[in-house]
């Protein structure tokens, strides 16, 4: 479940999280990296709504590493830094950062702004929602999610991308896995169909409004 003690203590100094603990380098992966970071503050925030305790130091924390990685149109890069980078490429640690601030019940406008931008930046850029790093079926799922704090941006992502979803569409009513440039074992050769059909069932059951990510009223706990 979610534990916010854990989170505190595998923060890294310059406010991020990364594929290791704190201090302990070597390993896969480069430090600090802004998709595990915006997840950790996903789960930060849905602590708070649950009327727990967050280190408010470490949550701002959070928000600044994400920020020194997001350029003027909203991208989020991979690493620490990026912020004078103008482009773009995969979407799915912008659509984390859009979801993570989307539901914090702390930072008023500023956040709801940043989350805009975020899904501004995904609506405005919709060609690479198929293309992404690491899990192509992760990506997607939260660049989806991430368009939605600005419902015509998510509108804008999902008419560019019809055709994506007509080539996935088996005749059984599943979905199976296209093929991308980051091929991931578990998206593509472990289960291609199970992973596609949940990935795109979460993105096409948004319009319910369930879950706080999707457009239920957000609640907080006292």
């Amino acid at each position: 479940g979610l534990n916010s003690p854990l989170l505190h203590k595998a923060q890294m100094a310059n406010g991020g999280w990364g594929h290791r603990p704190a201090n302990r380098p070597g390993g896969n992966g480069y430090g600090a990296i802004n998709v595990i970071t915006m997840q950790a503050k996903m789960a930060w925030a849905l602590i708070q709504r649950c009327g727990l305790k967050v280190d408010a130091t470490k949550y701002q924390a959070a928000h600044d590493f994400v920020a020194r990685g997001t350029n003027d149109i909203g991208y989020v890069w991979y690493k620490d830094g990026g912020r004078n980078n103008p482009n773009y490429a995969d979407m799915g640690r912008t659509g984390a950062s859009a979801i993570a601030h989307y539901l914090s019940p702390v930072g008023g406008k500023k956040y709801r702004d940043f989350a805009k931008l975020n899904a501004t930046c995904i609506g405005n850029n919709p060609k690479t929602f198929p293309d992404t790093h690491g899990s192509p079926l992760l990506g997607m799922g939260w660049t989806a999610l991430g368009a939605l704090p600005d419902p015509a941006m998510f509108r804008k992502l999902m008419d560019y991308n019809r055709w994506h979803f007509a080539l996935a569409h088996c005749p059984d009513g599943t979905f199976y896995y296209q093929p991308n440039r980051d091929n991931n074992p578990q998206d593509y050769a472990a289960n291609p169909r199970l992973c596609a059909s949940a990935v795109t069932a979460l993105i096409l059951s948004v319009k319910h409004r369930r879950l706080q990510m999707t457009g239920a009223k957000l609640i907080t706990r006292n």
